[in-house]
């Protein structure tokens, strides 16, 4: 239990900075949140795709 309230507390303390920080710096803000984030992903997403593709196309021989 003890995990799980550490784990909320850290969210809300960073919810507060994230919110701080837009109201500080909109045009930032605007950018992180809508370009960055979203190419965030996108590059998690592909780096994922090829660290599960990549070992199975070496196995199979397609490599």
């Amino acid at each position: 239990m003890r995990i799980l309230k550490s784990i909320q507390k850290f969210e809300q303390e960073f919810d507060i900075k994230a919110a701080k920080f837009i109201w500080r710096h909109p045009i930032l803000g605007f950018l992180s949140i809508f370009v960055g984030m979203p190419v965030f992903v996108l590059v998690c997403v592909c780096i994922s795709t090829v660290l599960i593709t990549v070992p199975m196309a070496w196995f199979f021989g397609w490599l």
